[in-house]
């Protein structure tokens, strides 16, 4: 767990720093914009990311975004996020399969008694492979 995702602050310093009522917070974790960790006892804590997320949703409100569309404006949010980690994830394969053939770019392959190239050097017009 890193500082920002720490849930330290309980309802009323939360409210106090994103500057609304306590009730407002319970308003926007009942609409399911917000889900502060609950400790055993049930009692709410707020961590820096989730502060930080208050201060989006207000920002968004006083633009005149009502709460559906705020709601709509975070799952694309967390929707970008995840997609930006998979791509990241794929290019880091992608380099790593790449720096582990690049020794063996000549290498060949011999399949059905013919020795060819294991990737071909040029594309060829014929998408089907009839001319190879």
């Amino acid at each position: 767990m890193n500082e920002r995702t720490e849930a330290v602050y309980i309802i009323s310093v939360a409210a106090e720093l994103v500057g609304m009522h306590p009730q407002t917070l319970r308003g926007y974790e009942h609409k399911g914009l917000v889900e502060p960790f609950r400790t055993p006892g049930g009692t709410r804590r707020y961590s820096l990311a989730d502060v930080e997320r208050l201060l989006l949703i207000q920002e968004l409100s006083n633009a005149g975004v009502n709460l559906e569309g705020i709601r709509r404006i975070l799952a694309l949010q967390n929707e970008i996020t995840r997609l930006s980690s998979q791509v990241a994830r794929l290019r880091r394969l992608l380099e790593d399969a790449e720096r582990r053939r690049s020794p063996s770019v000549n290498r060949r392959v011999v399949r059905f008694g013919v020795t060819r190239p294991s990737l071909p050097d040029v594309r060829r017009d014929d998408p089907f492979g009839v001319d190879q």
